[in-house]
């Protein structure tokens, strides 16, 4: 998931004008930059609390048949348990007409999730995939392109035809649970790192006839599920749920995907 860096930041650019004497004149990069002495625009997020950002809900539904239903996720949060937390970011538009976001590194990132539901037509709750997902994580500085081409490490322009979101960027997940059919399976004391280095994440975007495209051009990291709990009961009286026993915890290490390309399209 960039599962998410990602997150969970949208940035929107408005472009700059005014008319004088019936003309309009364009605010390029060079104006900007003798009229403050600075190029570029800076964009800074800051997050107060764990609530700084919330959605009450995002509603999927399937209109390829005539009732279809629904994926629900709600109660959708975005913030830091630790006081406040600033996001920076850097924006520049270069010589080769490419969009440059340069983002700084952050610790204590939460991001929450209340819950992942089916739905069914009528809108009656179907399935609970996913409930209380909270996951607090660190992020390492990142850059990101859009545009009609990439650059390599050393610099080096590509054009390209279409329209292309290029991006380095690292995090770590430093801690983070999760319920799971209908809470029937939880787990808690979720990390993922590279051996407690943040994970190096490098992927490419974009969209042609076949669909949206995300290619995968590395990722290598350690997964670790502290503890893994199956079955609970409900108390009738309460409502309120005890998750079963522990089976215990789950490593997987050396996780990596170098050229992997995920397509989503429609049916």
């Amino acid at each position: 998931m960039k599962f998410l860096k990602k997150a969970s930041l949208a940035v929107s650019i408005a472009a700059v004008s005014f008319a004088a004497n019936a003309e309009l004149v364009a605010m390029d990069e060079a104006t900007m930059s003798a009229a403050t002495g600075q190029a570029g625009i800076d964009l800074n997020i800051t997050l107060e609390g764990a609530n700084a950002i919330s959605i009450g809900e995002i509603l999927y539904t399937d209109t390829d048949v005539a009732d279809g239903g629904s994926l629900s996720l709600s109660n959708i949060t975005v913030g830091t348990d630790s006081g406040t937390l600033t996001i920076e970011n850097e924006i520049d538009i270069t010589s080769d007409g490419i969009m440059n976001i340069a983002t700084g590194a952050v610790s204590g990132l939460k991001i929450g999730v209340g819950s992942v539901d089916l739905v069914n037509a009528a809108g009656a709750n179907s399935g609970n995939l996913i409930s209380g997902l909270s996951l607090s994580m660190d992020l390492g500085v990142s850059n990101t392109t859009i545009g009609k081409g990439t650059y390599d490490a050393a610099g080096v322009f590509t054009a390209d035809t279409k329209t292309v979101i290029d991006s380095q960027s690292s995090f770590k997940i430093t801690a983070g649970s999760l319920s799971a059919l209908d809470g029937q399976v939880g787990v808690s004391g979720i990390t993922f790192d590279n051996d407690g280095q943040n994970v190096e994440v490098d992927t490419t975007m974009w969209a042609d006839a076949s669909g949206f495209n995300i290619k995968v051009n590395s990722i290598a990291g350690d997964l670790t599920l502290g503890a893994v709990t199956l079955g609970g009961t409900t108390d009738a009286t309460t409502g309120v749920f005890t998750a079963g026993p522990s089976i215990g915890s789950v490593g997987i290490s050396n996780i990596q995907m170098a050229g992997a390309t995920i397509t989503v399209s429609g049916h």
